[in-house]
């Protein structure tokens, strides 16, 4: 099959990472790949860090764009975002009458059309992909014009063939945005085992941070607000009263990280924590390997947290909040142990279990691993996305 990618994002960060993965995995099926990025972006650079998106280099009008995105007002930087359907459609479209394509493939964003339109026009069956909509809680950029992209939301689903979501929760709300279950599944994230190195760098790594003999829980990512990465210091604070032998290792960055800082230190744990800083992709997941237990303090709503694919891949035993996206993939007691989110007891109580028991430790890291290569693969999540296509 000759499938047509397209995206509006800067390709970096998760979402960068997400694009190559889907890509990576149509191209391992067999399928034909084009992708089309805004100007300037390339999500298979390697210099995107997955862990650090403020250092991503990027080029030409991308390098605009993002000017736009953090000095304009968000009302301007919405208008951007409807103007550049303009440009967008001909670039589709372009590509459509030069090449005879089977799927166009498309990553939701605010107020994009164009990709829906020109695929109408050129008669080519449309697939969306949808990583959040209109109105989500806890969104790291606010909205200035709701109920326009609203009513862009609405256009859009009535034009596509098919939709996936990656989770529960925006399966239901793009349902509501008048999206047909006929047309609609639930598709959450994945992972390529094949990034494992084939000798993770974790004792190296873990002499170079001091962590010899210590008990490492940590969590890695582009710290947003709702990681609330302060109630991880806090969970922190209470094991300490168990065992001296704990330590957490944040492997990242972001703004939320000076507020778990300052966390730590009224807290006089800051010599507990561990901040790597940024890293670049390739070396993510040696950082990952040091962990004994991944922790996601919380996350938000809509999104299928890729880091959580990544650990479970590692065989790291997680402690997760009970969240839509999260419970679309684990079963307390079996893959994970969950948590009410934002409760720092039970988190805490979660992690305490895992510590003082090696065998549960190993069972759940044994079978959330297993589901993911039975389940949540990339090969398998987009064998699921296709299958969603109906035949010619």
């Amino acid at each position: 099959m000759h499938v047509l990618y397209h995206h509006r994002t800067q390709g970096r960060g998760a979402e960068g990472n997400h694009i190559v993965s889907v890509v990576s995995a149509l191209r391992q099926l067999g399928h034909q790949v084009r992708v089309i990025s805004p100007g300037g972006v390339d999500p298979f650079s390697k210099d995107t860090a997955p862990v650090d998106k403020a250092s991503t280099k990027v080029t030409g009008i991308s390098r605009v764009w993002r000017f736009v995105s953090r000095h304009f007002p968000n009302w301007l930087f919405e208008l951007a975002e409807m103007a550049y359907n303009i440009p967008a459609y001909f670039r589709v479209s372009r590509e459509l009458r030069a090449v005879r394509y089977d799927l166009v493939y498309e990553r939701y964003a605010f107020f994009l059309v164009a990709g829906a339109f020109a695929a109408a026009r050129h008669g080519v069956p449309f697939l969306l992909e949808v990583n959040e909509v209109s109105g989500v809680p806890e969104r790291a950029r606010k909205q200035s014009f709701m109920r326009l992209c609203n009513a862009f939301e609405r256009m859009l689903f009535r034009r596509c063939s098919r939709i996936h979501a990656v989770s529960s929760y925006l399966a239901d709300r793009a349902r509501e945005a008048g999206a047909s279950s006929g047309q609609l599944a639930v598709v959450p994230n994945g992972f390529d085992m094949n990034r494992i190195p084939a000798t993770p760098r974790r004792e190296e790594l873990r002499r170079r941070f001091g962590l010899d003999g210590t008990f490492v829980l940590g969590f890695a990512g582009w710290f947003d607000d709702w990681d609330r990465l302060s109630n991880l210091v806090e969970v922190m604070a209470r094991i300490l009263k168990v065992s001296p032998d704990f330590r957490l290792c944040l492997i990242g960055d972001g703004r939320g990280r000076a507020a778990a800082a300052a966390r730590a230190a009224e807290l006089g744990i800051a010599d507990k924590i561990i901040f790597t800083g940024a890293v670049a992709r390739a070396e993510v997941y040696d950082y990952l390997s040091m962990l004994d237990v991944g922790v996601l303090p919380n996350s938000n709503m809509f999104g299928s947290p890729m880091i959580m694919f990544e650990m479970m891949g590692l065989g790291i035993p997680l402690v997760l909040p009970r969240l839509p996206p999260i419970e679309d993939v684990h079963k307390h007691g079996q893959t994970a142990l969950l948590f009410e989110p934002l409760n720092v007891e039970e988190c805490s109580e979660c992690v305490l279990s895992l510590f003082a028991n090696v065998s549960l430790r190993e069972r759940i890291a044994a079978a959330a691993k297993t589901r993911l290569l039975e389940e949540h693969s990339w090969i398998r999540t987009v064998e699921k996305i296709l299958d969603l296509e109906p035949p010619a």
